[in-house]
């Protein structure tokens, strides 16, 4: 069974994603119960057109996410047009370390994604209040981020999405890195296929495009709706997909006490391995950039 803490549009587009793609169960948890209660309930009507006999439950009650498989936590404000996610940081602070200690009461085996922006920043407040191994607590990091230079490849080549592949690392947010040196169209460098003018073009667009869907719509619902229940899926079943999420590290890529995404295999138990890559000094700088930008945000945490 599946839980996700938080009705609004990326926890429900999560919720009815899980269901679509015949994954799991799921109880959706918030605060507003008619709200959870109402989602549930649309879903469940759509529920014969997919096919899939699956139960969506609305609740604000959290006892009823005991015996979850996975808790998915997006409660929180969201940004807004000109916001950085750094903005919404103390306050979405407070909810995350509120949440957390339900999970920890009610669902204490689960493994915990954490989806709430900035989401470095608390899957960090996650794991240190959650009390859970750093395995079990994760965040969706740069998967989304990953899903946006891919896109940004393919549109510029005119060539399917399907064939690209590629890796962000770094923060989800302005100082993340898209690492040009592992996208490959089919195997093909895309720097054997495109200038440098290009891929710069390329990479910013990837940086600012959570950002610009914001300015014009105020909000991102699908995308991340779908790398939930996509990181659900791998999980759930098993599966050690390769992914970029935000994971504490203890020493991986020269970093301590701090969460961020790396390349992990994303399996059963949660973060089955931390992948360490061979960076090119550039891109580590860039790296560590980054990892300078989540530890400054650390520090102003309010307790």
């Amino acid at each position: 069974m599946i839980s996700i803490i938080g009705a609004g549009r990326v926890g429900t587009a999560a919720a009815f994603n899980i269901l679509r793609f015949r994954i799991s169960d799921v109880v959706l948890v918030d605060v507003v119960e008619d709200l959870a209660k109402g989602e549930a309930l649309d879903m469940m009507q759509a529920a014969p057109a997919i096919e899939f006999d699956g139960k969506v439950v609305g609740t604000s009650d959290f006892r009823r996410i005991a015996g979850s498989d996975v808790v998915v936590l997006v409660a929180g404000g969201g940004r807004k047009p000109g916001m950085s996610r750094l903005d919404l940081m103390n306050e979405n602070a407070k909810v995350v370390r509120s949440a957390v200690k339900e999970v920890a009461q009610y669902a204490p085996d689960c493994k915990l994604m954490v989806v709430t922006n900035p989401v470095d920043i608390m899957t960090y407040v996650a794991y240190k209040e959650s009390g859970f191994e750093r395995n079990r607590v994760f965040g969706m990091g740069n998967i989304l981020d990953t899903m946006r230079f891919r896109s940004y490849i393919a549109m510029e080549l005119g060539v399917s999405r399907e064939d690209v592949r590629a890796l962000v690392i770094g923060e989800h947010g302005d100082s993340m890195v898209p690492l040009v040196e592992c996208a490959s169209v089919s195997g093909i460098p895309i720097t054997e296929l495109l200038t440098k003018e290009q891929i710069d073009k390329i990479v910013n667009l990837t940086k600012t495009s959570g950002a610009d869907v914001i300015k014009l719509k105020g909000a991102t619902t699908h995308a991340p709706g779908v790398v939930i229940a996509i990181m659900v899926d791998a999980v759930l079943r098993g599966r050690n997909r390769v992914m970029s999420v935000s994971t504490n590290l203890v020493g991986e890529y020269g970093c301590s006490d701090v969460s961020m995404g790396v390349p992990v295999v994303l399996g059963r138990n949660g973060v089955e391995m931390i992948l360490k890559l061979k960076l090119k000094p550039e891109t580590h700088k860039q790296l560590e950039k980054s990892v300078s930008t989540i530890k400054d945000a650390i520090s102003q945490l309010q307790s």
